[in-house]
């Protein structure tokens, strides 16, 4: 009886560790020059060659450029994704989307937390500043406004390339409390 439930008890740790590794709780580690992307199921969390940290929710692509830490610290991404980002003056961290160059801006050493909606196969993106500051820049010319938005935390940027829009908002208090529970 001892053994079985010894066994039990061994088979429920290792199928926890399974359930953990799929629901993307367990630590990875994204180096410079990969890619990934998160198929069906859970998002899943991985840490950056800098420090920083992001989230991928399923069906999101990211590709990490080849000397990030070293020499940018740049990243495409194809999807949605929350970004934890660590500070680095002189060092900007800039995430690249279809439509948008987002870029953290760097005030006395502070970071930014961040959450970009931005699937290729979506006309619309969106990027939602929760900590720090960023700018917003389209990544392609337009023949309207191409000046860059500044966000602060509690900031919006919408983005759409097919009516040439791009407008910045607040974000609501709602909408504040359901993004940072992501």
């Amino acid at each position: 009886m001892r053994t079985i439930r010894h066994g039990l008890v061994y088979s429920t740790l290792v199928m926890g560790l399974v359930v953990a590794a799929c629901h993307g709780r367990q630590g990875s580690a994204l180096g410079e020059g990969t890619s990934f992307h998160v198929g069906a199921g859970y998002p899943r969390t991985f840490g950056l060659p800098d420090g920083s940290t992001v989230v991928l929710n399923p069906g999101t692509s990211v590709f990490v450029a080849k000397g990030f830490g070293k020499d940018n610290r740049e990243i495409q991404l194809d999807g949605e994704a929350v970004f934890e980002v660590v500070g680095m003056p002189g060092r900007p961290f800039i995430v690249h989307t279809r439509d948008l160059m987002v870029e953290v801006l760097d005030s006395a050493g502070g970071g930014a937390r961040f959450h970009a909606d931005a699937y290729r196969s979506k006309p619309g993106e969106e990027v939602d500043l929760l900590e720090g500051r960023l700018r917003a820049t389209k990544s392609y010319h337009s023949d309207t406004d191409n000046e860059p938005e500044t966000l602060g935390a509690g900031e919006m940027v919408m983005i759409n390339h097919d009516i040439d829009l791009m407008e910045k908002e607040k974000l609501s208090p709602a909408e504040l409390e359901k993004l940072k529970e992501k």
